[in-house]
């Protein structure tokens, strides 16, 4: 389960306590824009066990800009994350999902994309939200929505306990990522 965009002061709360009552956790992919913003909330995300991705600065095109600017949108992230918390992010995703060598060479941590879009920024339909990851559900899914969506949170209301009427359960992108290592 992963969530992009955030932290949003309102809805990432609603989040962490559906995450806490379904006993699931979650990587958030965090805008510096909005970590400066909302400190004590990056806080309780990570003091909760929840991983903290790096979503860079301002959510720019990484591949349509500058070297220079691509450094910035990353580096500035992971300052502000080390103020807050002492620890850089842990993982990496690229605004639009848009990465190439150039982005990487930047980027010190794992890129992470993801398996299942539930285009809940779209379709802002719980329902809809349901039933794409009903639909495209299976074991190491990386799931994406956004934190900052009202209607988000009414889809998580939905997916987390079909996820646990199903025996699934939710991990930190990072555990992913070694799970799928050891089985390649």
């Amino acid at each position: 389960m992963t969530f992009d965009d955030g932290p949003h002061p309102e809805n990432t709360l609603k989040a962490l306590q559906l995450l806490e009552k379904y006993d699931m956790t979650a990587t958030f992919f965090m805008l510096g824009s909005r970590i400066d913003f909302y400190p004590d909330l990056v806080q309780e995300v990570f003091k909760r066990g929840h991983e903290i991705g790096n979503h860079t600065w301002n959510h720019k095109q990484l591949t349509k800009i500058s070297d220079a600017a691509i450094q910035e949108e990353v580096n500035r992230v992971d300052q502000a994350l080390l103020n807050i918390n002492g620890q850089a992010s842990t993982v990496f995703r690229p605004p639009y999902g848009s990465t190439n060598t150039r982005v990487e060479q930047y980027v010190d941590v794992p890129t992470v994309l993801w398996t299942i879009d539930t285009l809940d920024w779209k379709t802002k339909d719980p329902d809809a939200i349901l039933a794409e990851v009903k639909e495209n559900l299976k074991p190491g899914a990386i799931i994406l929505m956004h934190d900052i969506h009202a209607t988000t949170i009414e889809a998580l209301e939905l997916v987390l306990p079909y996820l646990e009427e199903r025996g699934y359960t939710s991990v930190e992108v990072s555990k992913v990522l070694r799970i799928h290592d050891k089985k390649s």
